[in-house]
């Protein structure tokens, strides 16, 4: 599977919940972000349904996500 993003590249995470990737927190649906790592493909042998897309780590701007008007970030992980 191709990646398609690398460390640094701008991303907007898909406002809907994806069939298959209900782990996506819903605080950071359709909320901007920049890439901070690259996992790639993993395998969980424990899931059933296969290979996920890749895994990446997303930074973003605590004020992206909340009220709070602090320079912080969050870095969260997200397929």
């Amino acid at each position: 599977m191709e990646l398609k993003f690398k460390v640094g590249d701008p991303v907007t995470v898909a406002s809907e919940n994806p069939t298959g990737y209900p782990r996506t927190p819903r605080y950071i649906r359709g909320k901007r972000g920049v890439i901070g790592l690259v996992h790639g493909v993993l395998e969980n042998v424990r899931d059933h349904r296969g290979i996920h897309n890749p895994l990446y780590t997303v930074r973003f701007d605590l004020s992206e996500v909340s009220t709070c008007h602090d320079q912080d970030s969050i870095w969260v992980d997200v397929h």
